[in-house]
């Protein structure tokens, strides 16, 4: 299942150094995955969501900062979209809680711009876990020059969902 949305992402690094508190403080992280050991950069929102980014020299990559900027203040509009895609894999009456934005090797690793990644917390139940979750990938296809950046969603990854599926 895809859709499709539109949405600016600025290209450059100066935006990043006009909002050096809108992220956090980025800290150091190493990170296994499928893929070998790496290290990427990781900032908490004061709502405890996860943003990473890659790392560059030492340091969070710069390119990385400004497009989560950019998602960060984006993302109620993005995650309702996102939401709109993965919302019809289960029933039952719950919320969705944005976990991470990612735009490391994860995001690299699904050929995405960045990973939205949402579990699903049942009515009168709190986060555990164990509750599912999904992860939204955005991809920009390529565009030519001048044209709206437009974004492809996709559900890339889903991890403990219960049964029957929709």
């Amino acid at each position: 299942m895809t859709l499709h949305t539109r949405f600016n992402v600025p290209v450059g690094t100066e935006q990043a150094g006009r909002f050096p508190t809108q992220l956090g403080e980025f800290v150091r992280v190493s990170r296994m995955s499928a893929m070998e050991p790496h290290e990427e950069w990781m900032a908490t929102l004061p709502d405890r969501t996860e943003i990473v980014v890659p790392e560059e020299g030492n340091r969070p990559d710069a390119l990385g900062v400004a497009k989560a900027i950019s998602v960060v203040q984006s993302r109620s509009y993005l995650g309702k979209r996102a939401v709109q895609l993965i919302a019809p894999f289960l029933r039952g009456e719950g919320s969705w809680r944005l976990l991470t934005i990612d735009f490391g090797a994860q995001a690299r690793r699904y050929e995405s711009e960045f990973l939205m990644c949402f579990a699903f917390v049942a009515a009168g139940k709190e986060l555990l876990s164990t509750s599912p979750y999904f992860e939204v990938g955005f991809a920009q296809p390529n565009a030519a020059d001048g044209d709206e950046p437009v974004f492809s969603l996709t559900v890339k990854t889903v991890v403990g969902i219960p049964f029957p599926v929709i």
